[in-house]
């Protein structure tokens, strides 16, 4: 039997984002060794909640085609609320997307998760090149020149702050997840995934 990230009442394992947060560092350390067990993805796990779904964790993530949540934490089916924009930025539609899976489906863990070698950054790095990504750039040009004068590697700082950027936002935006994130029942957390290495590392947790 297909071991479930919810129990048989319905209710997903992960009672709390602490709870959440370790099984995304299990799946993620599991994707980046190799070990991957590839759960609940099969047809039965989909038919078994065609009524309502469980997700521990919502991801807010770029939309490059190289970032699949799913795989990056090896998680299946109804495990991940997931929101995926070029650039990893917002939208009242983002926004509101976030809030549903916080009060409706109670998740209570949010990971804002940028990634190497973006896309969308290197286009906003270039404007005159891609005009394409005026809808984002206006949110992503202050963040690469508030990066500038910062030691390393431009475009690693620029995604970094980004996701801490974003996660800042949406920890202060609208009643619902401002304030259930003053009262600790939920978390916000920004993070990067590696491409190159697999491996997503969690910030300011």
């Amino acid at each position: 039997m297909v071991e479930t990230k919810f129990n048989s009442e319905g209710k997903s394992k992960a009672k709390t984002w602490k709870e959440a947060l370790d099984l995304l560092i299990k799946g993620n350390s599991d994707f980046a060794s190799g070990n991957t067990t590839h759960p609940e993805r099969g047809r039965e796990t989909l038919f078994a909640q065609y009524l309502k779904q469980f997700p521990f964790a919502g991801i807010l993530s770029c939309a490059d085609s190289r970032v699949v949540p799913e795989l990056v934490f090896d998680v299946g089916i109804g495990d991940l609320f997931t929101c995926r924009i070029a650039g990893t930025v917002l939208s009242d539609a983002v926004i509101g997307s976030l809030e549903f899976a916080i009060e409706s489906l109670g998740v209570s863990l949010i990971v804002v998760m940028g990634h190497e070698n973006c896309g969308a950054f290197r286009a906003c790095m270039n404007p005159e090149h891609h005009p394409n990504v005026r809808g984002i750039s206006w949110q992503i040009m202050p963040i690469i020149e508030e990066c500038r004068s910062l030691p390393g590697d431009h475009l690693y700082n620029s995604i970094v702050a980004n996701a801490r950027h974003v996660t800042k936002q949406l920890s202060s935006v609208g009643p619902v997840l401002s304030q259930k994130v003053r009262s600790g029942e939920i978390k916000i957390i920004p993070a990067y995934h590696s491409l190159s290495t697999g491996i997503v590392t969690f910030y300011d947790i």
